[in-house]
């Protein structure tokens, strides 16, 4: 999926600016070597960018590419996000080795993620599911799901789909049951402060609305205190001038949530998360993202 970002973004930079050489940079992440240890237990935010940013700040790179909602919301000082691509499916969707839908599936499912947000909603809806640990690449999922380690999977439906594996789509999962993650379908893009030349490049890409939603999402979770791995969902959509945004916090096993959702103008985004994100946490919303960073 890295590659296929920074490949999309090389070809959208060539687009606009013909006869500049741009050059990919690959980095490997903690993340992605170690794919045995589940994220939870990292006990850091930021597993799979921190090393694509360093390479920024050293200066053997100029743009970042992430997955946004793998992004830390505070970033690395001397770095800030430059833009964001035309935003991608944002649902989690249902893969099973069968083809039997979520609701069908039979009482103790085995069904792999590594998402204590994916396992929060899950279990909220299916506590009689047996949700267990699986990481690595989306081949690698779908593979051990082949194997029978798992009866099913949750995943990002714009991987499955960029990754040309839309027909091992069970069931595409909707909003109203499972928020995604912030940031969930953008592809972010970072860069160092005081380049003036890439901003100029990377503002004729961004999508203003998906730019605006991801400023949105990104407020509620940096004022939850959250990162990218705690049972939070959260969705905003801009449409002109506005901007509604909806948020749900639930405890890790699904018992128990809170939701809460506020419309504003668009150019008020990261002001009203930050307001959603005080109602939540006022609500009892820390409580469980503190006891999922435990």
């Amino acid at each position: 999926m890295a590659r296929w970002q920074a490949e999309q973004t090389r070809t959208l930079l060539q687009g606009v600016l013909p006869g500049v050489e741009v050059e990919l940079v690959l980095v490997s992440s903690s993340g992605d070597r170690d794919r045995t240890t589940e994220l939870a237990r990292f006990g850091r935010i930021g597993i799979f960018t921190v090393e694509v940013d360093r390479a920024l700040l050293e200066g053997r790179a100029d743009i970042g590419v992430h997955s946004l909602k793998d992004m830390t919301t505070t970033l690395q000082e001397g770095i800030e996000l430059g833009g964001v691509l035309q935003r991608g499916p944002v649902e989690d969707a249902w893969v099973h080795r069968e083809g039997t839908s979520l609701e069908n599936a039979p009482p103790g499912t085995r069904v792999a993620t590594d998402s204590l947000r994916r396992r929060a909603m899950l279990l909220a809806l299916r506590p009689d599911f047996v949700v267990q640990s699986m990481r690595g690449n989306v081949e690698t999922r779908l593979d051990k799901l082949d194997r029978k380690e798992a009866d099913a999977l949750i995943l990002a439906r714009a991987g499955l789909v960029r990754l040309g594996f839309q027909r091992r789509i069970t069931e595409v999962l909707d909003l109203e049951r499972f928020l995604p993650a912030a940031g969930q379908g953008t592809i972010g893009l970072t860069l160092r402060r005081e380049d003036e030349t890439n901003r100029r490049r990377l503002q004729s890409l961004s999508d203003l609305e998906a730019y605006h939603e991801s400023l949105a999402e990104r407020a509620v979770l940096k004022e939850l205190r959250g990162g990218c791995n705690v049972p939070v969902g959260i969705h905003a959509r801009a449409v002109e001038s506005t901007v509604h945004i909806r948020a749900r916090v639930l405890a890790a096993d699904g018992s128990e949530e809170v939701a809460g959702e506020i419309t504003g103008p668009r150019d008020q985004a990261v002001s009203l998360g930050k307001v959603l994100a005080r109602d939540l946490g006022e609500r009892g919303a820390d409580t469980w993202i503190q006891a999922a960073r435990a």
